[in-house]
């Protein structure tokens, strides 16, 4: 319930030590400030780090060949093996739990052309899979299929790069893209969703089936490496070294042999770095609380400077029949006001300088690898807001609870 006399009260009292309560102020909004830009800033970095990842299946596993490190079974060392799509097929069939298997075959750096216009780009022989794993959405026509690759069709999904450094403004669906003097009928444009430059280099593709490249470019068999993911709740971590010992046992490579096959883990890496900025966000707020908490022991002194202060006006209350708890909600209302009014202009602050930094990088076109669009979700306001209110409690408790037990009648003796 509203109790004016209260409010006019601690109004009263604020005005009258303006520059104590003012400094006093200053400590709880430089915590909650603090907490609110570390927060917001970590988020941005957080974003920047992640967006490597570019909306690719987190739960991946890229393997390809390298040299042997170990002799076996009368191979010498500095073999390499290389993978080709009879072990893509017999690891299907001995890992039917895999979801989705993505061979490559890559020719680097092929002159494609289309009338007077040309371009060196890459070439890669893919499997419908891959699209799915490394999230390629075509803005026009399609990506290629099982019956592109079964009937090795001179087909080629073309990166937004080439469309427009080789077709101009020209719609290029349908027509013929010139590829070492080969003709591929362009069936779609593909473009990636996310900021990863390395990612994006598939902007800077062309698409063919892999069928189609192994019989064209390659030695129609050998593949350059593949990528494979795994159904369900799963994590690929727990079937890597099945399917690793499985290539090894087809190529005669020791089991032993920690070098003759490379792989990357997408899942582990993705979980290395949630895991990281979770701990970096549980320090945010343990590095803020704190910095919070030494403003809100200052609130604590100058509460109890207050009381000291009042201790004759707090008699006189008693004495005429004031109840402990009146004296105690006076002390606590004053201590929640300041902690959270100087809090909450902390809070915006903090949130509006966030705020601006998020719009200058869309508007500057300024996101980067590192660090984008940052922000301060709900939570961490609805989070900062409870620590303020618990915080103005806990600053005014211990003044209000030693105006609680004043004396009267030595109150009435103070000067």
């Amino acid at each position: 319930m509203f109790d004016r006399d209260k409010w006019q009260e601690i109004f009263g009292t604020i005005r009258q030590n303006k520059l104590r309560t003012g400094l006093t102020a200053a400590g709880v909004f430089w915590g909650i400030f603090m907490l609110i830009f570390m927060m917001g800033m970590g988020d941005g970095l957080e974003k920047g780090i992640l967006n490597e990842f570019g909306g690719r299946s987190t739960n991946s596993l890229y393997i390809w060949p390298q040299e042997t490190s170990i002799s076996y079974k009368g191979m010498p060392v500095g073999r390499w093996e290389s993978f080709n799509v009879d072990d893509i097929n017999a690891l299907k069939e001995h890992a039917p739990y895999l979801d989705i298997l993505a061979p490559r075959h890559v020719t680097r750096n092929v002159v494609a052309s289309y009338k007077t216009q040309s371009n060196n780009f890459d070439v890669r022989g893919e499997w419908e899979g891959i699209f799915k794993v490394e999230s390629l959405e075509p803005t026009q026509g399609r990506v290629l299929n099982y019956k592109d690759e079964k009937e090795a069709r001179k087909v080629a999904v073309i990166g937004r790069t080439v469309q427009e450094e080789v077709f101009g403004n020209e719609n290029p669906i349908g027509k013929y893209l010139i590829v070492k003097g080969i003709p591929f009928q362009v069936i779609g444009i593909v473009k990636f969703e996310g900021e990863s430059r390395r990612l994006q280099e598939a902007e800077e593709t062309v698409f063919i089936p892999l069928s189609t490249s192994l019989r064209l470019f390659g030695n129609g068999k050998d593949i350059s490496w593949f990528v494979c993911t795994i159904t369900g709740d799963t994590q690929i971590s727990a079937i890597e070294d099945n399917v690793i010992q499985f290539l090894k046992a087809r190529h005669r490579i020791s089991p032993d042999d920690q070098q003759a096959i490379g792989c990357f883990n997408l899942e582990k890496e993705y979980r290395k770095i949630t895991g990281l900025f979770s701990g970096v966000r549980w320090f945010l707020w343990i590095v803020g609380i704190g910095t919070l908490m030494a403003g809100v022991v200052s609130v604590s002194n100058v509460m109890l400077i207050t009381v000291k202060d009042r201790t004759r006006e707090i008699g006189v209350r008693k004495a005429i029949g004031a109840t402990p708890w009146s004296i105690i909600s006076l002390i606590l209302l004053e201590s929640v006001f300041i902690t959270t009014l100087s809090g909450y202009i902390g809070l915006l602050l903090g949130t509006g300088i966030i705020s601006f930094m998020n719009y200058s990088i869309s508007a500057m076109d300024m996101s980067g690898q590192m660090f984008m669009n940052p922000e301060v979700n709900l939570g961490v306001s609805i989070g900062s807001l409870v620590v303020l209110i618990f915080s103005g409690l806990l600053a005014g408790l211990l003044p209000s609870l030693h105006a609680a037990r004043i004396n009267p009648v030595e109150a009435l003796r103070s000067d």
